[in-house]
């Protein structure tokens, strides 16, 4: 497995970016010559960067020996949207960096061997870039995310949210920004898989659980939680269980009470 950063300029963005990729190093033994890489995209959360998973988690011990290549973006504190202040972070997201990819590494091109996943903020944007952009991705997953963007819960003091949704929340509530509306939106044939995970202990187990039970009739949905916290103490177990679960390993549900 290497280790890439990557520095280089987004023209949707119109900035300099920086990315740090694991990529499966040539001549993997599993991997024949006519495959291609099946791909994580893995985003941060809040008032973080591109070097929290790898910093925080056991992510490269748990890739270093898979057919995955994991692309961890910087995001700022976007939640991945496209801003009301002008930063198209969705479209960098789920566009730009897809063709980045795919330009440059010998990836998979079928949907179905693509996942976008992230935690806290990163969860609510992976459910966000994945749901709005279904060609793309056939897996999304989300680790405590704060997933309700109309609650309180989700606007911390240190986030100008205005700058990021706008004052009218009545119009973000009708827009494909509400995973609570959008989810109700994707058609049958479109629908992604969805892993979802939260410790019962986090502030934000409530709003996970609800829209667990929002999409469980809709959507081929996997859902487990257990004691822990908002923390990677926590997050490192389920991220092995998602990995097994994007590879095609059985996952257990929780069942909640």
């Amino acid at each position: 497995m290497a280790w890439i950063s990557a520095e280089f300029r987004s023209k949707t963005l119109n900035m300099p970016v920086e990315a740090e990729i694991l990529v499966p190093q040539p001549g993997y033994k599993r991997l024949t010559q006519t495959e291609g890489y099946k791909v994580i995209i893995l985003l941060h959360g809040a008032n973080n960067d591109r070097t929290e998973w790898l910093l925080k988690s056991q992510i490269f011990d748990m890739v270093k020996e898979l057919p995955i290549l994991v692309f961890l973006p910087s995001g700022k504190n976007s939640f991945y949207v496209n801003t009301a202040n002008g930063y198209p972070y969705m479209d960098f997201i789920t566009l730009e960096i897809p063709r980045f990819i795919k330009d440059n590494f010998r990836v998979s091109k079928d949907r179905n061997d693509w996942l976008i996943a992230g935690e806290s903020m990163g969860g609510y944007g992976a459910l966000t870039c994945g749901l709005n952009h279904t060609e793309q991705f056939g897996n999304v997953a989300a680790f405590s995310g704060a997933l309700d963007i109309l609650s309180k819960e989700t606007h911390l003091p240190v986030i100008n949210m205005e700058l990021i949704f706008g004052n009218d929340w009545e119009k973000t509530a009708l827009s494909n920004y509400n995973l609570y509306r959008l989810c109700h939106l994707i058609p049958e044939e479109n629908k992604p898989r969805i892993f979802l995970n939260c410790g019962r202990q986090d502030r934000l187990y409530e709003m996970n659980v609800r829209f667990y039970q929002e999409i469980r009739d809709a959507y081929d949905v996997t859902y487990t939680d257990g004691d822990g916290n908002h923390n990677f103490n926590y997050w490192n177990e389920r991220l092995k269980e998602m990995i097994a679960w994007f590879m095609g390993g059985a996952q257990e549900e929780e069942v909640l009470p």
